[in-house]
């Protein structure tokens, strides 16, 4: 299958189903609209819809606006101004074309296009093919030669690759330095299936006379993909997305990259002997890995020496090259090699320009590069705390966060598409989401692998700086726990962000808890030998009551309460500070109560004695289900009371019945509510009432269905 345009006999189908998408998520964030539903999100909103979210669409929606302006203003000037040059006084053109056994479809179009843009010219050309050998080589010629060139303004020079496509470019720009051609040359470095589209060189050749600093331009492309349509949708995707960044890019003279398709150098470039020897040997030296030479990612080796030496570079927007693929075997390990490819070739390449700063290449720039490393991380947030609610069982969350990405997604395609060529589709929504993440991941992994490299495209090459031996142990393994250290602090922010651990307080309390252990042991009460005896029908309150007034106010106190029911004929209060009131589990100690439901307001109470008293620290409750009387709830002011306490924590809850009001914080620092259920459900947001309770972690849960007690 052939794709080219991506023809569409209704193009605004697609437009009509990614707009619908979009309503869809909107009017299921207008369902989410409600404070009650939307507290739920709590600090994991806040930061992937609020402040990543605003950070990240500001960003975007500045690219935009540069981007259309130099679309709809700046460019459109120069346009004028290039096409009043007369063809006369354009610049002389050399290609330069690396190509190595190519079918002989592409081989023969992309050569018919380059014949055809030559006779537009007016100065004489030269053509400069390094093929795979003496056949393809005679290939080339007799189509050449059917395209009636006259040979007496147009040079053909042939040669053959020896070690690579490197090597191939850099030994044909050494060939052109021998020619003593004029000094305002152009030098076309192409691919050997990238198709010029018509009035190419007539639409680029005149920027090189208005701009004498710049150094080297590229155009816009769009795919021919024979063999998957999916891949042609994903290239059509690729190509529009990179179409808006260029072009803001250009706004600044400067790009981040000049693509390996087409590119035009000015020759005293291109031509210049470190030019060549940089596209031939092309070295990073990494802390870890030591010096490595770059396998593919010659269009980068090219944009850094002119980053390096202050050049300007343009993005012309209004020309096309076709860039033609054939795609067999498995499309996504096709995939795979691609991005990882694209994305190591990028990352070996931004430290190195960063380091250039600011001052070199501008702010702009430099930020659009720090970005990209950035942006690694900031890509995970939403589509990892959309998996953490659907493990958790957090169909709300999970809710919230879809329709927010139903409609946040295709107002970016829509900004992408607009004005292309390339039509939207549907698929596009798909192969957004999954290129976005799965790129994520897989810089993830480069990053920390940057000398390890492999192009599928040219024979399977491969290569690697790991080395041998115990040098190879080192640097593997090194490189394995730097990749899982950052994985593993993202887990740690990411679970930050949804409120299922406080890292601050944690380790506080682990620390304050650790140096009360280590002065003072805690004493283990077991309930049941001071008479709280379970399933007897008698109460119980008193006797627990008893045993937690009685001990002493100092030593730290574990209250192991028996398997089976309690009952309370009075609300329990805890007047001491470090206390921990703990169950055998939810569903195996049950709290009854069965007191007066008028007369009290609550069941459970935590606060000191008197009004004047400290305030309590160190309270932990845990590890049972609380019931009463489903006719009665409503009589209840409240279920668990904390007043005036620091550093509690309320684990492994569940109230049976509804109740108003489950937990309210009066006066409290610290106080950590986890796993804390009503009727199996999570608790909603009015049911914890807070007033004057300072960081205050929240994270309840739903849990499985109740087992019956006799079971247990």
């Amino acid at each position: 299958m052939m794709t080219k345009g991506n023809k569409c006999d209704h193009p605004f189908v697609g437009w009509i189903a990614i707009l619908v998408i979009a309503l869809v998520g909107l009017l299921g964030l207008y369902h989410f609209r409600d404070p009650d539903k939307l507290a739920i999100l709590g600090a994991s909103g806040l930061v992937s819809m609020g402040i990543v979210g605003t950070w990240r669409w500001s960003w975007l929606g500045f690219q935009v606006v540069r981007s259309r302006f130099y679309q709809h203003w700046v460019f459109p000037q120069w346009r004028r101004q290039a096409n009043a040059i007369p063809v006369e006084e354009l610049p002389q053109m050399v290609f330069v074309i690396p190509t190595f056994k190519e079918q002989e479809w592409i081989t023969d179009r992309v050569f018919r296009a380059i014949a055809r843009e030559v006779k537009t010219l007016a100065r004489p050309t030269i053509i400069l093919v390094n093929s795979s050998g003496d056949a393809e080589n005679q290939f080339i010629r007799e189509v050449l030669e059917s395209e009636n060139l006259d040979w007496n303004s147009t040079q053909l020079i042939q040669m053959t690759q020896k070690d690579g496509k490197r090597k191939a470019m850099a030994d044909a720009l050494r060939e052109l330095a021998k020619m003593n051609l004029p000094e305002d040359t152009v030098v076309a470095l192409m691919d050997g299936d990238s198709e010029l589209t018509p009035g190419t060189l007539r639409g680029c050749l005149p920027f090189f006379r208005m701009f004498p600093k710049m150094g080297a331009l590229t155009t816009d492309e769009l795919p021919i993909v024979q063999g998957s349509y999916l891949f042609s949708e994903w290239f059509h995707l690729r190509l529009s997305q990179r179409h808006y960044q260029m072009c803001s890019l250009s706004l600044s003279h400067k790009v981040l990259c000049l693509t390996g398709r087409f590119s035009l150098f000015r020759s005293e470039a291109a031509l210049h002997p470190t030019f060549a020897d940089r596209l031939e040997v092309d070295t990073l030296d990494d802390w870890l890995w030591g010096r490595f030479k770059f396998l593919s990612g010659d269009d980068k080796s090219t944009w850094y020496w002119l980053l390096e030496r202050g050049y300007d570079m343009l993005y012309i927007p209004d020309v096309i090259v076709y860039s033609i693929e054939t795609i067999s075997g498995s499309l996504m390990q096709r995939a795979y090699n691609n991005m990882r490819r694209w994305y190591g070739n990028m990352l070996r390449n931004s430290d190195r320009a960063i380091a250039l700063g600011p001052g070199k290449m501008g702010g702009f720039i430099w930020y659009c590069l720090l970005d990209q490393r950035i942006s690694i991380w900031t890509a995970l947030v939403t589509p990892s705390l959309l998996l953490l609610a659907l493990i958790r069982g957090q169909w709300l969350i999970f809710g919230i966060l879809c329709a927010w990405i139903l409609f946040s997604r295709p107002l970016i395609l829509a900004i992408i598409f607009w004005g292309r060529p390339s039509h939207l589709k549907p698929v596009h929504l798909l192969l957004l989401l999954s290129s976005q993440w799965s790129s994520a991941a897989i810089k993830v992994w480069t990053q920390m692998n940057l000398a390890q490299q492999k192009w599928a495209n040219r024979g399977n090459q491969s290569i690697s700086a790991a080395g041998t031996g115990v040098e190879k142990f080192f640097k593997t393994k090194t490189s394995s726990f730097l990749m899982y250290s950052q994985i593993v602090a993202f887990v740690v922010v990411l679970l930050t962000i949804a409120g299922l651990i406080n890292p601050t307080q944690d380790i506080a309390d682990l620390w304050w808890r650790s140096r009360q252990v280590a002065s003072t042991p805690v004493q283990i009460l077991e309930a049941s030998e001071y008479g709280v005896i379970p399933n007897d029908d008698r109460d119980d309150s008193a006797a627990l009551q008893a045993l937690l007034d009685r001990a002493s106010n100092t030593t730290p106190i574990q209250v192991n309460l028996p398997l089976g029911e309690l009952d309370l004929q009075t609300p329990i209060t805890i007047r001491r500070s470090h206390v921990n009131l703990k169950g055998v589990g939810i569903d195996r100690t049950v709290l009854q109560a069965r007191f007066d439901l008028q007369t009290r307001d609550s069941i459970l109470k935590i606060s000191p004695a008197k009004p004047d008293d400290t305030s309590l620290e160190d309270i932990q409750i845990n590890g049972f289900t609380i019931c009463y009387s489903e006719s009665d709830s409503q009589s209840f002011q409240n279920g668990i009371v904390i007043e005036r306490v620091d550093r509690a924590s309320l684990k492994n809850l569940d109230f049976e019945n509804t109740l108003e009001r489950a937990i309210v914080l009066q006066d409290t620092q610290d106080v950590t509510v986890e796993y804390v259920a009503m009727n199996r459900r999570p608790l909603e947001a009015t049911q914890i009432v807070k007033n004057n309770a300072v960081n205050t972690q929240i994270s309840s849960i739903s849990l499985p269905k109740s087992t019956s007690r006799e079971s247990s």
